[in-house]
């Protein structure tokens, strides 16, 4: 039984409506902002993939190309290429794993850390003009909801967050 208030989700195909349709919604947003981020992110140079990375790397300080992919949601050719780019460029290092001496780990260069600083006013302006206007406590909501939908879902690297 649903909670007062609640629209349950039909299950009549033929009554769908695509604008209250969250997956469909989520995908628009994110598919906007995506296109957006990588437009403006051009004018300084940066792909959206290796922005991507390199925000993984400045959170994280340190991951394996396994983590990598799980935390940016890019695939592994993309990644690969991507890092091999952000290596010659010389913003990514990748050292032994002290633990697994058969694995690297991955952390941005002091010039990696400059490309982030660089990058991250774009990114903020950007947060700020979509979601800026948000009511107090709606984006810790909507943060809320998403995060439990990627424990529902399971095959993510926020479900594992530690």
């Amino acid at each position: 039984m649903n909670a007062p208030g609640k629209k349950s989700f039909p299950t009549d195909g033929n009554q769908i409506d695509l604008t209250r349709y969250l997956p469909q919604m989520l995908n628009q947003v994110a598919a906007r902002m995506n296109e957006r981020l990588a437009d403006e992110l051009r004018t300084i140079d940066m792909p959206l993939p290796h922005w991507r990375i390199i925000a993984i790397l400045k959170w994280r300080g340190t991951c394996s190309l396994k983590e990598v992919r799980q935390w940016t949601v890019i695939d592994t050719s993309t990644a690969s290429r991507a890092l091999k780019r952000l290596e010659d460029q010389g913003l990514v290092v990748r050292n032994w794993d002290r633990a697994d001496t058969r694995a690297r780990r991955l952390s941005l260069s002091p010039e990696g850390h400059q490309r982030f600083a660089e990058a991250w006013p774009i990114v903020a302006g950007l947060h700020q003009h979509v979601f800026g206007q948000l009511p107090e406590g709606e984006e810790d909501r909507m943060i809320a909801v998403l995060q439990e939908a990627l424990f529902r879902l399971g095959k993510s690297a926020w479900s594992d967050q530690d």
